[in-house]
């Protein structure tokens, strides 16, 4: 049941085959590593490589591979739990800060529809009237590019819940920079990292708890008998 349970979240993160204290699974580092699953929503991405969207929360910087994302009732590109989406608004911008569509564009509805492309470009989509003809076309207006984080030892962040990650001093210093560049994976539309699944832990853990069961009740047969032997002897 834990199984199914976790494979039915997407973005869930299980532990690595290695039992170290304070290592995590890889959480998608490798190429490949990650299934996805189909989702609806207009702006729901996932990073089809190495790299981890960049999220903020409140005063902390959180990171994560699910890119369950929306705008907001501002116009804020935000995930399911509110966390603002971390990105540039210009590749010569001094660092990563909140996204967003222009709150005067997002009030008077501008844009038609938003898009997040393979580079992981926010763009809107103006629907404009060619002037000797009624035919509408798209014109796709540049809004913010999204951030992409490489962290030097990624196996050794720290879980926060079951799809985000905290940075630790012994994971390195993270980099930043726009998917498909430096290593970076490339963005995939309409789907959503399927969750990291540890079968063989889970099991373990079960087996453990089972056997703590069977240890229990063993234990308290064999105490229940004495105290019967005990008032036995009394008699």
């Amino acid at each position: 049941m834990s199984d199914l349970r976790r494979a039915a979240t997407p973005g869930a993160v299980g532990d690595a085959g290695d039992r170290r204290a304070g290592i995590l699974v890889d959480s998608g580092a490798r190429s490949g590593a990650d299934r996805f699953v189909p989702s609806a929503a207009p702006l729901a991405i996932a990073i089809d490589g190495p790299g981890m969207f960049v999220l903020r929360d409140h005063d902390r910087t959180v990171y994560s591979r699910l890119g369950d994302f929306k705008l907001d009732e501002t116009g804020r590109l935000v995930d399911e739990l509110g966390r603002a989406v971390m990105g540039f608004e210009s590749r010569l911008g001094a660092g990563a800060a909140p996204v967003g569509v222009n709150p005067r564009d997002f009030s008077a509805q501008r844009f038609a529809t938003y898009r997040i492309d393979e580079r992981g470009l926010l763009v809107g989509v103006e629907h404009r009237t060619e002037h000797r003809s009624p035919k509408k076309h798209e014109v796709l207006v540049p809004i913010a590019q999204l951030a992409i984080a490489i962290f030097p030892a990624p196996e050794r962040l720290e879980r926060e819940g079951d799809s985000s990650f905290l940075a630790t001093r012994a994971a390195g210093t993270p980099a930043l920079d726009v998917a498909g560049v430096g290593g970076r994976g490339s963005i995939r539309q309409h789907v959503l990292a399927s969750g990291s699944i540890d079968i063989e832990g889970d099991l373990r853990r079960l087996w453990m708890l089972r056997r703590k069961e069977e240890i229990d009740t063993a234990l308290a047969s064999a105490s229940d008998a004495c105290v019967r032997t005990a008032l036995g002897l009394v008699r």
